[in-house]
């Protein structure tokens, strides 16, 4: 719990939270580009977290599934 922490610990804590928001938030925009406006931030920002999820693994399977039709047609 944060308030029974020390002000180094709260900065530290603060620090961490900070970086883990930077990285998700830079997740949802590498979705919104990847998705070519399909899905817009906004709509990021309302889902919950597992329908993110879903979405990020049936885009990657979608992209397999291209890439394999690109490998296969170029022989």
């Amino acid at each position: 719990m944060i308030a029974s922490r020390q002000p180094e610990e709260i900065v530290k804590l603060v620090e961490s939270y900070n970086k883990n928001l930077e990285a998700t938030e830079g997740n949802y925009l590498d979705i919104v580009i990847r998705s070519e406006g399909a899905i817009s931030y906004v709509d990021i920002m309302q889902m919950p977290v597992d329908s993110i999820q879903l979405l990020v693994k049936r885009m990657n399977n979608r992209a397999e599934e291209m890439n394999k039709a690109r490998s296969g047609s170029g022989r």
